[in-house]
């Protein structure tokens, strides 16, 4: 093999490898994400809960369109 074919394989090798490390960074960077959405959007079902439940707003299904509700 030439030091040329070396060097492309080499530096192939080492592109996989960062790329393979930046893949999992990004997953787990997601993964992150995911976790304090869904904390979010837990308390804000829990704020809507407290909202409907003191009588200040009407309910989400109360405010539906008027072409969808006219099927039932």
């Amino acid at each position: 093999m030439s030091a040329e074919l070396i060097g492309i394989i080499a530096v192939g090798a080492a592109l996989v490898g960062v790329q393979v490390t930046v893949s999992l960074w990004i997953v787990s960077w997601l993964r992150a994400v995911d976790a304090r959405v869904s904390h979010v959007e837990q308390r804000m079902a829990r704020l809507e809960g407290l909202i409907e439940g003191a009588g200040l707003f009407r309910s989400a299904e109360a405010l539906a369109p008027v072409g969808t509700r006219a099927a039932e």
